[in-house]
């Protein structure tokens, strides 16, 4: 008898040993299984004729899905997955897993009956049909023709076939079986070398020295960042270099960070390469088409996968470059479940598969511009935007009391602006109305009840509403604590600022884009339109808008909002402001039309506003660096943190308590044991949050200590706790 080792999709250590009935079952074959009291999916590990546990107690493997099982490379990339995350590797391998596939009805969903020739009925159907029977006829050479057929097939050629099937099939001329309906595909766009890679496009000189330069290296591993300014071309150095992985038969593998850029960038592609197949791989698929990319990526027959950060964990099996667009961007990490950080995988399997990667960014994370100093990667600049120059970047200074207003001269150039029939985007990170509701006599303000939020402000829905656990209610005439009616509106959101620009501009078209406005699928995509064909005179936009977005008469951006991120207790927040406002500051003046920038502060002399007007990317990164180093903080350490939530306080004190305990007695050099402190946000959706903090002078003394720690914490098994260990945190 043979025994399978099976991984589940439960939090619990794996494998469990199945019988094997008389399917036959490989090794990453894909299986349906009881556990418990229901049928769950499964993945085979291993399959042998041992077990070490009593052959009464197993159950038998109930059945197998009709798919290629996954490879070993699929398998050894899940492994370092669980091991760098302390992560369960059954839960790992199912990422890179569609939804229809982790469902126990995929077959009956995505499958349908097929009917194949046997070797009997080739030698007897012949003989037994009657020369004028032309329809039996054309139903025999259609099987004749075809590996197999579906039931709507034969009956397009012959139309009482289900009768003469089951006779067929009586007699062993036939056989039937199932075939997944997503599986076999005729690819729409042949994926082979057309004059359409060839499209000669006049290349700056820093663009032509980056493309010899990466492309004449295709043949081994290499991490190449693409440094350039926004606009400076970086797209066109990727598809340069796409083009000869392409001649070579490889696939490419291309990252963006969020599912908004991809409609914008699959367009380019599909422009670029016509003839080659291209498939997209994001959360907002259906599971048929998720499905269908899935396969056609695995199979070899998609040449280009574009997705989000799920994507890496696609397997290619003909892989030839990773390209990671927006390399800095926090939408590569995970932030529920396993806290991977796709980049950082991007990085591994580029290493474990020999092939280059390139990392774009105007502005590289410390951690990747640190890799590059330390010449662990290599770096070509684009410094210059082909069709003239950056925009010119402005700081409009305003006093305290007027911050919340947009000022005279930005009003003024917005208005002249529009009166040359440009297009303005108005940018604040901060949807809704007003951030809070404040009480003027007793100082109440508006907070959740099932976090330690405020509420904000949503003025076209008359509530307010919390931002991280989706509490709604009505806006109150009174305070709750005194009965005060004076109450006073702080701060401003992007609805606040679009009813302020329809008073000042009442002929203008306003489009506000953001999570609020954009929460129908298919409503982004078409906003996007409206402002390509100059549909919009203002856009008032979120984070959204703020990269990888190309508005050809957009000229001039106006920056709201944005000195509270200069006094954030986290230590990335200066490095991230940078990252945005430069993102943003690279919108306007992509086409013919010179861009204009224009910042309003009440710091304007703050080194990052400095440091971004003269872009001085190179010398800011540097300062960080150095501030970094002094307080001992990555890339110059490592760290881990340990998250706890719980529905009574005292349970998650408890839990660090003894997690503390065990960490301290954990003897493994350069490791060092904070206290535990509350979470940045104490209270969300009802569970209080406390953390851990773990530091390491090496990346071998991090993973030695959290081999150890890892189980112990799990031994810990205190069900009042829910708790995750999230490696290299970017929210510490």
């Amino acid at each position: 008898m043979l025994f399978a080792q099976v991984h589940l999709d439960v939090p619990l250590d794996g494998p469990f040993d199945y019988r094997i009935g008389s399917q036959d079952v490989a090794k990453g074959a894909i299986v349906v299984v009881p556990f418990r009291r229901k049928k769950i999916v499964g993945i085979v590990e291993d399959v042998s004729d041992e077990t070490s546990v009593d052959e009464r107690k197993l159950k038998t493997i109930e059945s197998v899905f009709n798919l290629d099982p996954l490879p070993a490379c699929y398998f050894s990339f899940c492994q370092f997955v669980a091991r760098h995350y302390c992560a369960r590797f059954g839960q790992v391998l199912f990422l890179g897993l569609p939804l229809a596939v982790r469902r126990v009805n995929f077959s009956q969903r995505f499958s349908e009956t097929v009917f194949s020739l046997s070797e009997k009925g080739h030698r007897e159907i012949p003989d037994s049909v009657s020369p004028r029977s032309f329809g039996k006829k054309k139903l025999f050479e259609l099987f004749q023709v075809e590996k197999s057929i579906t039931f709507s097939e034969a009956r397009s050629v012959y139309s009482t076939a289900r009768a003469e099937l089951a006779r067929w099939l009586d007699e062993g001329w036939i056989t039937v079986g199932q075939r997944n309906q997503n599986y076999e595909f005729t690819p729409t766009r042949a994926s082979t070398h057309n004059q359409k890679d060839e499209i000669v496009i006049e290349l700056t000189v820093p663009q032509r020295a980056a493309v010899e330069t990466v492309a004449d290296n295709l043949d081994a591993h290499q991490v190449w960042l693409l440094q350039g300014v926004t606009g400076s071309g970086k797209t066109e150095v990727y598809f340069q270099v796409m083009a000869k992985t392409l001649r070579l038969g490889l696939q490419i593998m291309v990252l963006v960070p969020e599912i908004n850029l991809t409609p914008q960038f699959e367009s380019r592609l599909r422009a670029r390469f016509p003839e080659h197949q291209i498939v997209t791989l994001n959360s907002s698929m259906s599971d048929r088409e998720r499905l269908q990319a899935w396969m056609l990526a695995r199979s070899g027959v998609a040449s280009i996968v574009l997705g989000t950060r799920l994507a890496i964990f696609a397997s290619l099996p003909k892989l030839g470059l990773i390209v990671v667009d927006e390399e800095h961007d926090l939408s590569y990490k995970q932030v529920e479940g396993v806290r991977y950080n796709a980049r950082d995988l991007a990085i591994y399997m580029a290493s474990e598969n020999n092939v280059p990667i390139i990392l774009g960014s105007a502005t590289p994370s410390l951690e990747t511009y640190f890799n590059f100093l330390e010449g662990k990667y290599k770096r070509v600049v684009l410094n210059e935007r082909p069709h003239g120059p950056s925009p010119e970047i402005q700081l409009i200074s305003v006093d305290r009391a007027f911050a919340r207003t947009i000022a005279p001269e930005i009003l003024k150039s917005m208005g002249a602006c529009l009166g040359r029939g440009e297009q303005v985007l108005v940018f604040l990170n901060r949807r809704g109305y007003a951030s809070a509701l404040f009480c003027s006599s007793c100082n109440w303000i508006a907070m959740c009840g099932r976090c330690s939020a405020r509420l904000t402000i949503h003025k076209s829905a008359v509530q307010l509403r919390c931002h991280y656990c989706g509490y709604q209610s009505k806006v109150p005439d009174q305070c709750a604590e005194c009965g005060n009616h004076d109450l006073i509106d702080l701060g401003q959101g992007t609805q606040r600022v679009e009813d302020d620009l329809r008073t000042q501009f009442p002929e203008a078209s306003i489009l506000r884009i953001d999570s609020d406005t954009t929460k129908r699928k298919g409503a982004f995509k078409a906003m996007r339109g409206f402002i390509a064909n100059s549909d919009v005179d203002i856009i008032v936009g979120t984070q959204m808008l703020a990269k990888g977005h190309d508005f050809p008469n957009l000229a001039l951006v106006v920056v709201l909002g944005t000195d509270q991120s200069l006094f954030s207790a986290d230590f990335r927040a200066t490095e991230r402001l940078y990252q945005q406002l430069l993102q943003v500051s690279g919108r306007p003046g992509r086409g013919e039309k010179k861009g204009q920038v224009l910042l309003q502060t009440e710091f304007s002399q703050h080194p990052v506003y400095q440091s971004l007007i003269h872009q001085t990317f190179d010398e800011f990164a540097q300062n960080l660096l150095t501030e970094r180093e002094d307080a001992a903080f990555p890339p110059y350490c490592y760290q881990v943190l340990l998250k706890v939530a719980a529905k009574q306080e005292r349970n998650i004190w408890n839990f660090l308590s003894l997690a503390q305990k065990e960490a301290v007695e954990i003897k493994v050099s350069g490791i060092e044991v904070y206290d535990a402190v509350p979470s940045p946000l104490f209270k969300m959706s009802g569970f209080y949050r406390g953390q851990l903090l773990i530091q390491a002078s090496s990346r071998k003394s991090m993973r030695g200590f959290l081999r150890v720690w890892s189980t112990r914490i799990d031994g810990l098994k205190d069900n009042t706790v829910r708790y995750v260990l999230d490696v290299d945190p970017l929210d510490v």
